[in-house]
This record gives structure tokens, sequence and C-alpha cells, in this order.
């Protein structure tokens, strides 16, 4: 062993070598000892399983062989001469069957109340009279009089000869020879008492391994039987162990003593008929040899192999030591500086370590140059740290200031020096050094998130810092590097960012974000007892033409003028926003319960929008709608009361616009009422609440069904019901419009084919709303219906309304030249209530013009209508287009439009609309009606099979 001074103890070679062997013995000692081990429980449980099972298979022979003595007892105590009392021919009986079975050693027949009334041995072989029995047979026959079951008796001394035995206690039906007056069924109680031996003579055929113990319990843990030394032990009880166990479970495996002093792995089970507990016995003995011859074995291999090991690491010691050695002065060598010398060695590992000592050397030169090139590279690193656009510090834990940077100095407004002096409270007032030690103290272990502290300069100014610290160990000491980055900047655009938030960029008004929080606010005082106030809902009217005519710039100048104006009328406590593209909000707090203020304050708000407005050379005539609603009256919550005044400033439209209308609980009804219709028809939709009806389309020259118009209703069992003129502007504002359209034109397309397979001659007129037929891709959904109902595309009629085709008549013409290509006839519809010019009228690909019904029905009242009728008359004729005059209800007015030229016509005075069944019926009657007026013309093929 080699100890230097002021080093720790070091062993040599040799003894690492030799606790190497033994470290590598060990473990295959150890793991050989862990197999045997294993093998062992193993063995042990293997063991115990076969024990186990063997006390459950002795426990059925125990059982078995019970039963026969059961057996033989019952047939006995059935047998003719008990019931006929014949007692000597019993005897006789009884004693053949007795020595036949050598099961028992004597039949005994009592009385019900216990006493003897024969007893016959199996030599004997005659009948003689008992005297008193022990208490287990006493009770062995009471519990069978009582309860009519065989019963097996515990061990105990046999009344005739004193011998340890048990019996089978089985009842008796019938005479016993008794002089008794006894009613019961059971007249008596036969017995055949078994002798200890007879049980203890089958244990010990039973043929168990040597040294194996079989024993048999009876139900007070007396042993009844055993498979050696039987005389011994017969009658001694259980030991407490066992009798423990016995009580726990009726089987189970666990180590005991035997009454030989044997240490047995014993397994037991317990009869659930007789009650008896058969256990067997393995000597512990039989199962721990093998593991000891085992174990000898390994202790033997295991010393022949260290000793070899040894002896080759001692050999080997030898070298490694040598080798080594000799890079001794080498090595020192190589730390005075000296020139090297590096010998021959005869292991691989010391060579290498020899090769390793010149690479030193070569590498000791060159860590000259590069220590060299790392203090030039520090230079490098202090002169950007000083020249840094941020701010630098390093603090120690009593705060004082240990570096700071030129970029420090220069935001603080101190020198250098005068920062080295200072401490952090000094540029931090408000840091206490608790919260330094916490930082401290924090940042040793994690990198927590930068926070933010205000600096003070010399001056006094403050800055705002968000700093990120580091803190480090140097030289025996924690300093804490910290950079202060100036955030004045960003809490300025963070302060931006937060007006955005809360304001309309265009008009610097709030927007709808602040005034919901305004409102919640109002709310929340007025229900503490405050006065309430109301909200002004104002929308501009006709502002999008501005913006379509003239541009959206022009537009952003006439809403930033609005809004300048809207301010004017704002009162002290009021909040004005603009919430929508021409939509503003103004909530006036405060307002006493008297609408008359919000009234004038509408009322100027009116009047500062309709004053003439000039952006640059263009002057702009605007107006406002304004619906008010009052809080808390009108709602409890922010969106409760805009509601309300939305629904007002929609009133105040619908009536002409450039006014005003309060919140009433009517609109509200109103409101719920289009709700609901909403929900039925998206019901209705998903649903099969929509049906077609069609109104036929008359020839009014020869009565002819020319076709009929297929008109939406919605049936959906839901009261009360809604016509048309209800539901389709509702639809047209939650845009439900275009699936109903969709829905309405794929349903009569698959009729018109139903009808065409059938041999009907009908067209279809189908009407498409304005919202439906601007929607993109019109045209293509047309093309895809037909194809998908592969119907004629001449017998499909799209009737469009003037409002539709007008609106945009360019777009118009396009997508009617495309439907009109598709081989589909187009009809304008409600005409002569629009504003069509006759050159635009022109340039419209039609084959129809429709009269508005509102001009049919006044034919006789209406001189202007009649004018109207006879100009449309006159222009269908010059474009050479059909007419149909929609609304015909009298004969007056079908002579006037018969008389004049109109092609076509339809209304109530034909037929009103019908369902599909019904209108098929109403068409058979029409061809009837004209086979008996018209004779000589027959009707058309097709409409005799509406038949």
């Amino acid at each position: 062993m080699i100890t230097l001074p002021g080093a720790r103890r070091r062993y040599s070679v040799a003894r690492h070598l030799r606790a190497l062997v033994l470290a590598c013995l060990l473990p295959g000692i150890a793991g050989i000892g862990t197999m045997l081990v294993w093998e062992y429980r193993e063995e042990r449980a293997r063991s115990a399983g076969e024990t186990a099972a063997a006390a459950r298979a002795l426990s059925h022979d125990v059982d078995a062989w019970l039963l026969g003595a059961q057996a033989l007892a019952g047939t006995l105590a059935a047998s003719d001469e008990i019931a006929a009392g014949d007692l000597p021919g019993f005897a006789r009986h009884a004693t053949r069957a007795l020595g036949a079975a050598g099961m028992g050693s004597a039949i005994l027949l009592y009385r019900p109340d216990g006493s003897l009334v024969l007893s016959l041995s199996a030599e004997a072989g005659r009948p003689a009279p008992g005297g008193a029995q022990d208490g287990s047979h006493r009770a062995a026959i009471e519990r069978v009089v009582r309860h009519g079951e065989t019963v097996v008796s515990n061990l105990a001394a046999a009344p005739s000869h004193g011998a340890p035995a048990f019996g089978v206690y089985v009842p008796v039906h019938g005479a016993t020879g008794s002089t008794g007056k006894g009613t019961a069924d059971i007249t008596g109680v036969l017995a055949v008492a078994i002798p200890s031996t007879n049980l203890s003579a089958m244990l010990a055929g039973r043929q168990l391994p040597p040294g194996w113990l079989a024993t048999v319990f009876d139900r007070g843990g007396i042993i009844a039987g055993r498979s050696r030394n039987a005389t011994r032990f017969v009658g001694q009880p259980a030991r407490e162990r066992l009798l423990q166990a016995f009580a726990r479970q009726p089987s189970g495996v666990l180590e005991t003593v035997s009454r030989d002093g044997v240490p047995n792995l014993t397994a037991f089970a317990r009869s659930p008929r007789t009650g008896y507990t058969a256990i067997i016995g393995v000597p512990l003995a039989e199962l721990t040899a093998p593991l000891w011859r085992k174990l000898g074995h390994v202790a033997a291999l295991a010393l022949l192999l260290g000793s070899a090991g040894l002896l080759l690491a001692r050999h080997m010691s030898r070298r490694i030591a040598g080798s080594i050695q000799a890079l001794t002065e080498p090595a020192a060598a190589l730390g005075r500086g000296e020139a090297l010398a590096v010998p021959q060695v005869a292991l691989a590992e010391a060579a290498e370590v020899g090769a390793a000592i010149e690479r030193a050397a070569a590498l000791l030169r060159e860590r000259d140059a590069v220590l060299g090139a790392q203090r030039e590279e520090l230079q490098q690193f202090k002169f950007f740290v000083e020249h840094a656009n941020e701010m630098l510090l390093l603090l120690d834990e009593r705060g004082r200031i240990r570096y700071a940077n030129r970029m420090a100095a220069e935001r603080l407004g101190y020198t250098n020096a005068e920062l080295l002096e200072m401490t952090l409270y000094r540029i931090d007032p408000h840091a206490t050094p608790q919260q330094l030690a916490a930082v401290f103290a924090r940042y040793r272990t994690n990198s927590p998130p930068p926070f933010e502290r205000v600096y003070r300069c010399r001056d006094g100014a403050e800055i705002p810092v968000e700093i990120t610290a580091t803190v480090l160990e140097h030289g025996g000491e924690w300093l804490v590097h910290v950079i202060p980055r100036d955030i004045r900047e960003r809490r300025q655009a963070e302060q931006a960012l937060r007006w955005a938030a809360t304001h309309d960029p265009l008009t610097r008004l709030a927007n709808r974000t602040q005034a919901s929080g305004f409102l919640e606010d109002a709310l929340e005082k007025a229900r503490a007892g405050a006065p309430g106030g109301a909200l002004l809902f104002i929308d501009l009217d006709r502002f999008k033409p501005v913006n379509d005519v003239h541009g959206h710039e022009v537009g952003d100048a006439v809403l930033a003028e609005i809004a300048r104006r809207l301010r004017s009328c704002a009162a002290p406590g009021d909040l004005l926003a603009r919430i929508g593209g021409d939509e503003f909000m103004l909530v006036a707090r405060c307002v006493p319960g008297a609408p008359c203020e919000a009234r004038e304050r509408a009322a100027a708000i009116l009047a500062a929008v309709a004053q003439p407005l000039r952006i640059d050379k263009l002057d702009v005539a605007l107006s406002a709608s304004i619906g008010i609603s009052r809080f808390p009256e009108d709602g409890l919550n922010p969106d409760a009361v805009v509601h309300a005044a939305d629904m007002a400033m929609l009133q105040a439209k619908g009536k002409g616009r450039a006014g005003y209308v309060f919140y009433s609980a009517e609109m509200g009804a109103q409101a719920q009422f289009t709700l609901d219709v909403e929900r039925r028809l998206q019901s209705a939709l998903d649903g099969d609440g929509l049906r077609l009806h069609y109104q036929p389309i008359v020839n009014l020259a020869t009565g002819a069904v020319e076709g009929v118009e297929a008109l939406l209703r919605l049936e959906d069992d839901v009261a009360p019901p809604v016509g048309p003129a209800t539901f389709v502007p509702v639809a047209e504002s939650c845009g439900l419009i275009a699936p109903l359209g969709e829905w309405v034109a794929r349903a009569a397309c698959a009729q018109l084919a139903d009808w065409h397979s059938r041999g009907l001659p009908l067209s279809v007129s189908i009407n498409v709303s304005p919202l439906q037929f601007r929607r993109p891709g019109f045209a293509a959904f047309v093309r895809r219906l037909l194809a998908a109902s592969g119907i004629a595309p001449r017998r499909v009629m799209i009737e469009v309304t003037e409002t539709a085709v007008m609106e945009n008549l360019a777009e118009a013409i396009a997508v009617l030249q495309e439907i009109k290509a598709l081989g589909v006839k187009i009809a304008l519809d409600d005409f002569g209530t629009g504003y069509s010019s006759l050159a635009s009228l022109s340039t419209l690909p039609l084959d129809k013009l429709k009269i508005d019904q509102s001009f049919v029905r006044r034919i006789g009242s209406d001189r202007a209508s009649r004018a109207v009728i006879d100009a449309v008359i006159a222009l269908s004729r010059s474009l050479d287009l059909e007419l149909v005059a929609e609304g015909i209800e009298t004969e007056a007015a079908l002579r006037y439009l018969r008389e004049r030229g109109c092609h076509l016509g339809q209304g109530y005075h034909f037929s009103r609309p019908l369902p599909l069944a019904e209108l098929e019926a109403w068409c058979a009657g029409q061809v009837l009606r004209e086979a008996q007026a018209l004779p000589v013309q027959k009707p058309a093929h097709g409409l005799r099979r509406l038949h």
C-alpha cells in the first residue's frame, strides 16, 4: 500500500485485483444461492400443492369409507325384521351383514329415549342387553331423533370393551320390539360402532411415501385414526396450532410438529358431510436436504475458483505495477517542463499512458497559444459589454453595485465611479433588502420570468424597466447579474393598445366594448337605487350609397364629421360610442323618469345629422333613425337594453326614417313572434313541415290549363298557421330564403318529373326571391337541378321580380342569359310596381310578363289601373312577350283581359292554390268541362290521364 502525504489512503494494484476477483465471484455465488432458494421455494410450493391435494383426496376417501358404514346402517335400519319386531331374525341378518362388510365391530339398536334394545358383536351374533352410553353416543342419538338425519359421532370409548371407537347413527322407522306407545315416525336409532383401529388400518393402507403421515380428526379435534403409531396417539387432541387452523378455514397448509416430534409441512381438509378433518404431513427434512447438498457443492466450487483467481491476480498485479511505475519519472519530468524519455512497457494501456504524456507536452505548448488568444477575446467581450445598448449591472447580496457598464451610467445620469460606490436602493428606492434576498434565494434554483421595476435617475426622472436577473457564484460569493431594459416605449405602446381596444380609430369615440362596460356600470348603479337612464341607438339613413358611389374615403370623412356633431349633442356624463359601420350609441345616465329629456336629446341628434354636409366639393344629405330604450325598465343587462333600442330603431326606419321611436313591450312580442316563425321555418326545412300548393295558369282564349305556379306553404302542425306574406319576410331577414327557394325548386321539379312520367304535359312556374337570385352560382344551381330531375327545361318557368333584376341590371342580364341558354323560360313577376324603363326591359332575355294583381283587382273601379294594364298589354305585343294576369277574381276582369288580348291568367276566378291531390282532381274536372262545352274539340291527351 502507498500513502502520500496529505492524500487520502490508496491501495495497490494487487489489492484491487484481489477485490476484483472476489467481486466477480460473489454475484455468481449469490445468483446460484438465489436460484437454489428459488428452487427450494418452488419445491416447497409444489409439495404444499401435492400435500393439499392428498389431504383433499384423503378427506374424500374417509367420506366414502364412512358413507359405506352409513349405507350399511341404513340398510339394516330398513330391514323387514326391524319392521316386524323380529329381533332374533334381525340379529342373524345384522351379524352376517356386519361380517361381510368388515367395517364395524358392533351393531347397536336404541329406543328414542336412548335406552339400548339390542347390542350385537361381530363375533357373538346374538342380542344382549346393553348398559349406559357416554355423552357422545347420547348426543348422537338425540340428534337423530330430533332431526331425523344420519350422524357420525366423535371418537369415544366403545361401550363393550372401552376401546376408542365412533359410530354411524341412523333413524329407524317402524316397530323396534319396544312396549312404548310413541307416535313419532322415528321409533328407534340404529348405530354401527367402528373402532379407530379400522380407520387407522385404512389410513395405513394408503401407501404414502416413506416418512409421510396421514391422520384423521373428529369434529372435536381428537385423533380418530393415524397411519402410524395409532395405538399410542389415537384419542389425543390435536395440537393448539392445528386446532386454530381448523377453526379459521376448512382447508389449508402450515408447518407443524407431529406427536412423534417430527417437523412437518402439514395440509388439512375438512369434510363438509361428516365434519371429520384429514391431514397429510410431509417431513420438512425431505424438503431441505437437497438444498443443503447443493449449497455444499456451491461452496466447494467457490473456494476452488477463488483460490485460482487470487493466484492469477497476484501474477498480473506485478506486471501492471511494474508498467505503471516505469511511467513515474517521465510524468514528473513533464511537470517540471523537462525533456521526456518514455521507456518501453509491457502493458498496452501503460504504453497508451506514455503516449498520452507525450501528447500532453504538445498540448501544453498549444494551451499557451490558446490562452493568449482567449485573453484577447476576453478583452473584446469586455469591450462589447461596456458598449452594449442595454444597461448591465452586477450586484452582491448586500445590494452593492459591483459593476455597471457605460449605458447604465448614461441612462441613470451617474459616472461609473459613482455607481460603484452606490447600492441598488439608491436607484430603486422602492426595493428592500428582503426583496433582494428573495431574488437571490429564488434565482439560485430556477430562472423565473422577467419582472418590472422603476429606476430613479440622478435628475429625479423615473424609468420603467423590465429586469432579467441571473444569480451566479463567483469566488466563493453569490452575485446577481441584472439586465434592466428600458420599457418606456413599450408602456406607451401598451397604452395605445388599451386605447385601441376601447375606442373606434376612425371617429375616436368609444367602441362597443367600452359602451357595454359603461352600460353595465350604469345598470349596476340603477339596481342599487340610483336613477336610471336612456340608450339611444342611432343608425344613419342612406349611408350605404355614399360608400358605394363615392368610395370609402368619403364615407370615412362623413362618419368622422357625424361623430363630431354627435359629440356636441352629448351631455356631461354621457357616453357616445360607434358600435358598427354607420351605427352609434348614446348612453345617457341620470335621466329622470319622464322620457322628455331623451326625446329632446334625440331631436337634437336628428337636427345635427340633417344639417348640410360638404366633403371637399361633394354635398351629402343624411338623416338618422333613432331607437330609444330606458334602463332598467327595458332590460336588466346591457344586451337586453341594446336589443330593445335596436328594435325601436328598426321601427323608426319602418315608419319612414329620419325619426325616433321609444321601445315598447309590443316590439318585444313582435320580435318573439318573428323568432318563433324563424324556428318553425328551420324546423320545417330539417323535417317535413313544408308543402307545395299549385295555382293553375289558364289560357284565357281556350280555357285550357297551360301550367301551374308552385307556391310554398308552411304546414308544420304548429298553431297558429302563417302564410307566405308573413314567413317570407322573416326568411329573407334571417337568411333562410335561399334554402327555402332551393327546396321549392327541387320539390317542384321532382313533381314535374312525376307528371311527365305519367304523360301529363304541364309546366311549372317557380318564384325566385331577390336574395336567392343575387347569390353567386344561382345559374349553376338551376343547371344541376335540371340534370338531377331529368325534366325538359322548356317546361320550367323561373319568375324573378323587377326589384331583383333592376338593382344590378348588368349582372342580372348575365345570369338570366345563362339560365335562358339552358332552355328554361323566364318571366318578370309583379310587373308595373317597380321602376323598369322600356330601354332596360328590352335588354332582358324574357319570355313572359306578369301583370301585378293589384292592378287586375281594380279593373272595374280604377281607371288608372285599366290604363296601366292597357299599356302593359301594348308593351308585351311590341316586345313579343306572353302576358300573364294575376289575381283574376271576377268574370268582368276575365272578359276585359280576354278582349284586349291578354294570353294567360290565374286567380280565384279559376282556382285558389291547391294541394297536389286537389289540383289533379281540379284539372281532371276542367278537362271534362271543356269536353262538354266544346264537343268538337278534344282535350289534351295528357290531361285525360288525370282521371
